[in-house]
């Protein structure tokens, strides 16, 4: 488990106050010391050089920092993408159960399913911001899975509603599959080596420049480290889709009760 992990336990606004203050103030106090103790006459001399070396670390590193974002955007996208379509494949199945003819079977199997979709909610989500699998939404989805197949189907028409349901409940199957797969999709430790080595050569070079006022010249350097720990807020924030403020939430389940209920307020009025 990412020690970006364990960052994004700190409230999202907290963490980001916390990363650029730090990356702001460290920045700044080395340029002010580097400015106190070098002699400034070297880096006149050699400004030129040292302005050309720093326009291509800093033009490298923003292309590395580039890939990074594009890589957890769309790894971020795609989780939406599968859950979306788990949720789609979850409704579908739903309906099939509660129109299904046989209202004996339809209610068995709705009452196992309607278990599932509870242990989704309340114990597969909570523990997959975790990180940790959920043994019980499993049995109850095998349970699912049983039910299903020692259903009766008595006519046609209920032999294809049952092939139907089967389908629905494969792709539900399927894109959970994808879903559980994704949570342990992170970036690689070795990854954040370059990143962060990277932010420390680019804030050196820029302290090498020769800047006739050093107030300038420390703000400056601030400001570029408070805009790299900006992108790498961002990056942290996109590699765990389902931890933090921009976590992925089982709103088709959530909405799956919400039917129910419906339902079930249908059939009082009515009698």
């Amino acid at each position: 488990m990412a020690i970006t992990y364990y960052m994004l336990q700190i409230p999202s606004w907290l963490f980001f106050v916390l990363i650029i203050t730090f990356g702001s103030v460290v920045a700044g106090l080395a340029t002010f010391l580097f400015r106190k103790y070098v002699r400034l006459k070297i880096l006149r001399s050699h400004n030129e050089v040292t302005g050309f070396l720093f326009l291509a670390i800093a033009s490298f590193y923003a292309l590395l920092l580039s890939f990074v974002v594009f890589l957890v955007w769309d790894q971020l996208n795609e989780t939406h993408s599968n859950v979306s379509k788990e949720g789609s494949s979850a409704l579908a199945l739903y309906r099939d159960i509660e129109f299904y003819p046989d209202s004996a079977e339809s209610k068995e199997l709705m009452t196992v399913y309607l278990d599932f979709v509870y242990n989704v909610i309340n114990e597969e989500f909570p523990n997959m911001k975790l990180m940790k699998p959920s043994q019980k939404t499993e049995e109850s989805f095998n349970l699912v899975f049983n039910k299903m197949e020692h259903l009766n189907p008595k006519d046609p028409l209920q032999i294809r509603l049952v092939g139907e349901m089967l389908g629905h409940l494969h792709e539900l199957s399927t894109y959970r599959e994808l879903r559980i797969n994704s949570v342990e999709t992170e970036i690689p430790p070795p990854m954040w080596l370059p990143m962060i080595f990277g932010a420390i050569i680019t804030i050196a070079c820029a302290m090498l420049l020769d800047i006739e006022h050093t107030r300038m010249h420390v703000a400056l350097n601030a400001f570029l480290s408070t805009f790299i720990c900006m992108l790498l807020f961002m990056i942290i924030l996109l590699d765990h889709p389902y931890t933090g403020s921009l976590s992925v939430e089982p709103k088709s389940y959530m909405q799956i009760f919400t039917m129910e209920e419906w339902a079930n307020d249908l059939t009082q009025k009515n009698k």
